[in-house]
């Protein structure tokens, strides 16, 4: 499960939001300073971060923090979704790379690149790994990352024969399913796609929805992948981004599961967002109707909801 979206306001500013749907798990606010050292559940090797984090995510598994999604002091922002038990990870480490579980690759990312660019560059640096011969059995780990920066380049990266495969998204929106062209694809139904170089901001088509489809209703990735992108494509423009956060919950309101007793013990854990710009931090969990809003800033570090790891 899980959806991701960015959008642009009207003054360059930009927002990549997020549902977290899984099974219910810890998680919350969360500040990672530079220089925090942590050890790898795959080989038990010791790494130290360069770059402070905001996120959110778990503050201690298997003894280091675990990120789901957040971004770090020079505004490269990553987000893990689930991937259809489609990930392919290496089998035996590589002695020249750094080997990491799958969901450790957040917070080596967030804690080591400035950008989506240098994180591409680095790609063949890194492995993520299966637990069969690991320090620490973590179990079968099928992930995806959608990363973004103040470019607004995304990309999504993809782990497919033990290799991170980089799928460039013009579209702004990916959820789970393993095919991303394929997921583009299915978008004709419902609208044109166009040459995005002469397109408003957040825009990919020509804005002739005659004769389209009505956007699906069901929570599958390709519905939500779906439902997500019409509504950001006919999205009014934001002015700024404290707008810009109430154009995007809106859309992810459309996204958002509930709870169900017959459908599946996944939900919408919580919500969250960064404002890639202003290094801001929005997140809301299931059961709370308010948005809670964290910065790099020393005067909010000490807020109680704000897990700060030494």
């Amino acid at each position: 499960m899980c959806t991701s979206l960015q959008m642009w306001s009207a003054n360059q500013q930009l927002l990549f939001a997020r549902t977290m749907d899984w099974h219910e798990f810890e998680h919350q606010a969360l500040y990672v300073p530079r220089a925090y050292a942590w050890q790898s559940v795959y080989d038990q090797q010791a790494h130290q971060n360069q770059y402070a984090i905001l996120g959110v995510g778990r503050p201690d598994r298997y003894a280091h923090v675990d990120i789901s999604d957040g971004i770090n002091e020079h505004g490269l922002a990553v987000q893990k979704l689930t991937y259809s038990n489609k990930s392919e990870y290496q089998l035996k480490p590589d002695a020249t790379k750094t080997n990491l579980a799958p969901f450790e690759l957040v917070l080596w990312l967030l804690g080591n690149y400035r950008s989506v660019v240098d994180v591409v560059a680095h790609l063949t640096e890194i492995q993520l790994m299966a637990d069969e011969i690991a320090a620490v059995q973590y179990g079968r780990m099928d992930l995806h990352f959608a990363l973004t920066d103040e470019t607004g380049r995304m990309i999504n990266l993809e782990p497919v024969n033990g290799e991170l495969q980089v799928v460039e998204n013009f579209v702004g929106v990916v959820t789970n399913a393993p095919n991303f062209d394929r997921e583009v694809n299915k978008l004709a139904d419902y609208l044109d796609v166009a040459d995005l170089e002469a397109l408003p901001v957040n825009k990919i088509s020509t804005g002739n929805f005659n004769g389209k489809k009505v956007f699906p209703g069901s929570y599958t990735p390709s519905n939500r992948f779906i439902r997500a992108t019409v509504l950001k494509e006919r999205a009014v423009l934001p002015v700024d981004e404290a707008d810009d956060v109430v154009e995007v919950w809106h859309i992810l309101n459309s996204v958002t599961v509930p709870k169900s007793i017959d459908r599946s013990t996944t939900y919408t854990v919580y919500r969250s967002a960064v404002g890639v710009h202003s290094r801001t931090l929005y997140y809301q969990p299931y059961a709370d109707f308010s948005l809670r809003q964290f910065q790099f800033d020393a005067k909010l570090l000490g807020m109680n909801e704000l897990v700060v790891l030494g």
